[in-house]
């Protein structure tokens, strides 16, 4: 076993992830693991508009005090690398919680930073979350919003890039 392998192999054990050998293909083997010990859905899965292969679901909708957060995991189910544009200048405002006949958008900081994934920096970012999913990884959004009403036990999540995932139970 090579250093390098065995790094990984250390790092697996410590995320709680049994190996003998690292395999040649460690990235997918990772992200593979990773997907397989990930959260349970709390919704269906969406298809990701505009990107083949590439599926959404809520894993996360957890009320604590007055805030909401929110965690969609985006997975790579096809067969090649895929970069997906998951915030486009800085519009954090399309993605957000409905619950009755309100509206919940991303909450922010004192100094008005969305208490969501931050923008991407560097050079001709324009504002963007981006992210490269490997072939067999995830990606992990997530956002915090205003809790509706402790009476209220479902929200609805609207996003740009799926369709809206519906009757969402809220966990306490």
């Amino acid at each position: 076993m090579t250093k390098r392998s065995r790094i990984w192999a250390a790092a697996l054990v410590t995320a709680g992830l049994a190996v003998s050998t690292v395999p040649e293909d460690t990235s997918l083997r990772i992200a593979q693991a990773a997907a397989q010990t990930a959260p349970a859905a709390l919704s269906e899965a969406q298809d990701v508009n505009g990107a083949a292969g590439m599926v959404a679901e809520i894993v996360q909708c957890k009320r604590d005090g007055g805030v909401l957060s929110i965690r969609m995991r985006i997975r790579n189910t096809g067969a090649a690398e895929v970069s997906l544009s998951v915030i486009i200048k800085a519009n954090y405002d399309q993605y957000y919680v409905t619950a009755g006949s309100k509206k919940y958008f991303v909450l922010r900081d004192s100094e008005k930073t969305p208490l969501a994934n931050p923008i991407n920096d560097g050079a001709g970012s324009f504002g963007a979350v981006q992210a490269t999913i490997p072939k067999g990884g995830t990606f992990t959004w997530f956002a915090k919003y205003p809790a509706p009403p402790a009476d209220v036990k479902k929200v609805n999540y609207y996003t740009p890039i799926t369709i809206p995932f519906e009757d969402i139970p809220i966990t306490d």
